[in-house]
């Protein structure tokens, strides 16, 4: 079944297409029976309006680009929803790309999302602290999220991964953790290393050492962290405390705890990050350090719009405060 073009609807009600395409507009100069008329007459045809066609037109484009790293972590998923609530509410179609973490992704991306006029973009980069990309090159109003992007000049909204190593450290140390270990993310990134470097220095504010050997670094998934965490606890059976990058990866931690027959709270604590919606949901509710998600990406849209709406608009970079929530593990 194919579109319904205006010129049915104009056949059926017996008037011109323009007739009909003023009526649609709701334009002042048709009568209030003929537009009654007409809207009848196109849901009854399922006519649905070509948005591509009427951008052509007035030569707007209300398109705004999203370059994410993944799409299957519902941490960002909850970020896309704060963003979809601030464009859809001006109108904009969001169109959302992921780079897998690769610099060579992303810019292909990029270059697809500038061959399209898009009218902004948001962006997470990719491997931020070996990116040498120039966001502003791209001559489109931008904002990168999650990290800030080596070479970008205008605004970038993050949350505080130093403070999240601290939070971190911090909890550890009410508990009279000893013996800590980090499990990260083996991609050259910011929120990593600040992470990891926050955890490290409060724990030896404390006189607590993070040895070498406790800190592992896989990739973003369950599988990858459930296989770094039975390697740490094969070999070391006096761990009693793991901080890892996201709630994705402690998950797969979790399992491996499972396994060794290693008891959460009791004989260990786990802690992700993120606050995933799905982390409190399981047996035992994981323990983990919030970031405002949804707040972060519907203010980045936000800006993002103010951006789009005068060029002039100073830069404004936003970090948020971590939280520490306490649950199960």
């Amino acid at each position: 079944m194919g579109y319904v073009r205006l010129k049915e609807i104009a056949e059926r009600a017996c008037v011109s297409i323009n007739t009909v395409s003023r009526a649609l507009k709701d334009r002042p100069d048709i009568s209030e029976s003929t537009k009654e008329k007409i809207r009848q007459i196109a849901n009854e045809l399922g006519y649905i309006p070509n948005v591509s066609a009427s951008r052509l037109r007035s030569k707007q484009n209300r398109m705004i680009g999203v370059v994410l790293t993944y799409l299957d972590n519902n941490f960002y998923a909850r970020i896309l929803e704060g963003i979809n609530t601030a464009f859809s509410e001006k109108g904009y179609t969001i169109l959302t790309l992921s780079s897998q973490e690769e610099l060579e992704n992303e810019q292909k991306l990029l270059k697809t999302l500038v061959a399209n006029r898009v009218a902004g973009m948001i962006i997470v980069p990719s491997q931020d602290l070996v990116n040498t990309m120039d966001y502003d090159e791209l001559g489109v109003p931008h904002i990168t999220i999650v990290r800030k992007g080596n070479r970008n000049t205008r605004s970038f909204f993050i949350s505080d991964s130093y403070e999240s190593g601290r939070l971190a450290a911090g909890y550890f140390r009410s508990r009279d953790c000893r013996s800590p270990a980090y499990i990260g993310f083996d991609k050259p990134v910011s929120c990593n290393r600040d992470r990891l470097s926050g955890f490290r220095e409060s724990l030896n504010d404390a006189g607590i050492l993070l040895k070498k050997e406790r800190t592992l670094l896989s990739g973003a998934t369950a599988k990858d962290a459930y296989e770094a965490a039975k390697t740490l606890f094969t070999a070391d059976r006096e761990v009693d405390a793991v901080f890892v990058y996201n709630d994705v990866m402690a998950l797969g931690v979790l399992r491996a705890m499972h396994e060794q027959g290693i008891v959460p709270k009791k004989d260990m604590l786990l802690l992700g990050h993120d606050d995933i919606d799905n982390s409190r949901f399981y047996t035992p509710a994981l323990s983990t350090i919030r970031v405002p998600k949804y707040r972060l990406g519907y203010d980045a849209g936000i800006e993002l719009i103010g951006l789009m709406e005068n060029s002039e608009t100073p830069e404004r970079n936003v970090i948020y405060r971590p939280q520490l929530v306490k649950r199960e593990t």
